[in-house]
């Protein structure tokens, strides 16, 4: 006879998500107000869950200072963009609602994501500091 166990099974991906440590700020980055959760993991991870002011949300996955993955709304149009980039820092997938997505539009995601990243970092380093 087969029992079974007294706990639950936990992955390695659970034990991840347990160790990770968010924070809600808010931030108007070039002329966007904006409110983010933060959620920093181990191995260098963070990702960033942001709501704009314009109703249009953004979700940007990093690992260190390198910006991975964005989905979300686009900052120039209404349109749902998608961006992938490999550690480089090349772009490996721009996909949009209406097709193509403009290079002005990337740049733009990229520094926006930069300064989401750069805000987090100083609110965790000020909350880590008291």
């Amino acid at each position: 006879m087969q029992s079974a166990p007294l706990a639950p099974l936990v992955t390695q991906s659970n034990d991840a998500v347990a160790d990770a440590r968010t924070l809600s700020s808010s931030i108007t980055a070039a002329g966007v107000a904006a409110t983010y959760d933060a959620t920093f993991e181990d191995g260098g991870r963070l990702r960033i869950t942001e709501q704009r002011a314009d109703s249009r949300n953004g979700e940007y996955e990093f690992r260190g200072a390198r910006l991975l993955h964005y989905s979300g709304g686009g900052l120039s149009s209404p349109d749902t963009i998608e961006l992938r980039f490999n550690l480089q820092g090349a772009l490996e997938l721009a996909k949009a609602a209406a097709g193509t997505v403009p290079a002005e539009e990337i740049s733009a995601i990229r520094e926006r994501a930069q300064l989401l990243r750069s805000h987090a970092l100083a609110q965790k380093t000020n909350h880590d500091h008291y």
